[in-house]
């Protein structure tokens, strides 16, 4: 078949395949299908049926809630599942408070209550309710009128199952990468799906996540289950003909081995018309074995100094803004990286898990907003009081008290003062450095330092970025899901690393590569290096050779072009 007629026939096919989903009358719906296929557009598709109707599109990534959100967000509500379980508890219940720190301050409170209570989100995650841990903890979330994630999904299946009427009914309810659902959203969705016409995405190939007890196998059962009428999407649009095909050839090699054991056959196809000119400009996949970090570091330098002008500003383009590079690996390859390329290139990130302590001024925020708050008063004791005197504190609240009647009446009338002066910062009328002045003689130097940074306004520069420069964006295997970009880095690709161990590859290593690998838009690097790590001579040398990554070599030799052993000068001379 000659390349026009691959592409008449992709397109006759693809809308087909699209026709199908839009005309079923199947009232639950279920689609698998691979990275760049198209799924969001079908979800809007779907919409478009019916854009003035009760629809609702969920899933429990952030960043893919917003994206959705931009392609969705005029025709259908879009949440995660703990955004929109709050709201219904809202609605039911009247107001909560969505604290995700919650679990860290009931582990204490049982602590102090001599309470075994161990492995808490555990238990949430698998509806694991042979111990007394999920009843201690819904009491202590009443008591603190307060909800943190896995609770929150919790309470409102629990809700749902004793009153279906609590939720409407929906037009059509739509649920994507349902491949990374745990055993409490999966319940939840069960329920769900009997509020209205269901569409469920998901592809077993990208299921990354391996802690939180999210596994593929739900996806798999509701696919053969027969209560689901099933479709696919095969045509790829994001990824170039070669990243397809290496990973066709990784998931078939790996199936050969005995991996991936009942995964979903699938075709993954390369949607040729709209990859035409990058699949003639970049028919392969460069991969390096790199002799020190640092020359790693120099490769991706120069390689993102290569990227034209044309694609750079094509990642800016308004409407499909991607990150012009991406680089994903391991944190300690990132680290250096990063710090290596930030002094080169301004519009760089290293996207990183957030540092999310709990700080006085959590609790200080709640009783500027209500001085009655337990939730409040409980932060702030934690930091400002005894350990002894904090368990009989929490002893006492098992009778439901508040905890502000529980406390000594000097110290509520002194965090009471400082809880004043926060709320009327910025106020009209108020002036923020007599209130300060008034701040520092009731706190120490590290309190009156964090309240400075949390409450008051900070003067932020706009910074425009500068379109004709790349845009960077470094992160883990994980952390790249739902993300493209024009070029992808894979670094440290290293056995020992990716994958951890070579003897016993877990499935959700092999889908970890396939996702980053699936990134790309445009050119894919994947590179290997010798002596990060491992033992040292007598002079400080490092004397251990690392291994390229297994994975490199599930990749057919004709979609590679392999630079070998390569060192600085080797750079520097090409």
């Amino acid at each position: 078949m000659t390349k026009a007629e691959t592409i008449t026939a992709q397109k006759a096919e693809r809308g087909f395949l699209l026709k199908a989903i839009l005309e079923s009358k199947a009232s639950r719906k279920i689609i698998v299908a691979g990275a760049g296929t198209g799924k969001t557009y079908t979800f809007s598709e779907v919409l478009k049926l019916n854009p003035k109707g009760t629809n609702i599109a969920m899933t429990f990534i952030r960043l893919l809630r917003n994206d959705m959100d931009d392609s969705l967000g005029g025709i259908s509500e879009v949440r995660t599942f703990h955004e929109f379980c709050k709201k219904i508890l809202h609605e039911c219940r009247g107001g909560f408070i969505l604290y995700p720190k919650l679990t860290d301050i009931v582990r204490e409170d049982s602590l102090h209550l001599n309470v075994l209570c161990e492995n808490i989100d555990d238990k949430f995650q698998t509806l694991d309710e042979s111990g007394n841990e999920i009843s201690f903890y819904l009491k202590r979330g009443d008591y603190y009128n307060t909800v943190a994630f896995n609770d929150s999904v919790y309470r409102m299946l629990r809700e749902l199952q004793s009153d279906p009427d609590i939720l409407s009914n929906f037009d059509q309810i739509l649920i994507d990468e349902f491949q990374d659902f745990n055993p409490l959203e999966v319940a939840f969705i069960d329920e769900l799906e009997k509020k209205g016409n269901i569409l469920i995405v998901g592809d077993d190939d990208q299921a990354v996540y391996d802690s939180r007890f999210s596994t593929p196998h739900h996806l798999r059962k509701k696919f053969q289950s027969g209560h689901y009428e099933t479709f696919e999407l095969p045509f790829c649009s994001r990824c170039t003909e070669v990243i397809v095909n290496a990973t066709n050839a990784i998931l078939k090699s790996v199936q050969e081995a005995g991996g991936l054991k009942d995964r979903i056959t699938k075709r993954y196809e390369c949607f040729i018309e709209l990859k035409d000119a990058e699949n003639t400009k970049y028919p392969h996949i460069t991969t390096a074995h790199i002799t020190t970090m640092s020359s790693v570091e120099k490769f991706i330098r120069k390689k993102i100094s290569e990227i034209s002008a044309s694609e750079i500003a094509e990642s800016w383009e308004n409407g499909k803004v991607y990150p012009t590079v991406l680089i994903v690996g391991a944190r300690q390859y990132l680290n250096p990286i990063f710090k290596n390329l930030k002094a080169h290139f301004a519009n760089i990130k290293f996207k990183q898990s957030e540092k999310n302590e709990t700080t006085i001024c959590d609790g200080y925020d709640y009783l500027s907003h209500n001085i009655k708050s337990n939730l409040g008063w409980r932060i702030v004791i934690d930091f400002l009081l005894v350990n002894d005197e904090i368990k009989i504190i929490i002893e006492n609240t098992v009778t439901g008290k508040p905890m502000i009647e529980l406390l000594p009446k000097e110290f509520v009338e002194q965090q009471t003062k400082i809880v004043s002066i926060i709320a009327k910062f910025n106020k009209d009328g108020e002036d923020n450095v007599l209130l300060l002045a008034e701040l520092e003689k009731l706190v120490d130097k590290k309190t009156f330092a964090e309240i400075k940074s949390k409450f008051l306004p900070k003067e932020v520069e706009e910074i425009i970025p500068d379109k004709t420069q790349p845009s960077i964006l470094l992160t883990s295997y994980q952390g790249c899901k739902g993300m493209s970009a024009g070029f992808v880095f894979i670094v440290g690709a290293n056995n020992g690393i990716m994958p951890k161990d070579v003897s016993n590859i877990p499935d959700v290593e092999i889908c970890q590569f396939i996702v980053a690998l699936t990134r790309t838009r445009k050119k894919c690097y994947i590179l290997s290096e010798d002596y990060m790590y491992g033992p040292r001579d007598s002079k400080g040398k490092r004397i251990q050779k690392k291994q390229r990554s297994i994975f490199i070599d599930l990749i057919p030799n004709g979609c590679l072009d392999n630079l070998g052993n390569i060192n600085a000068k080797y750079i520097d001379e090409n």
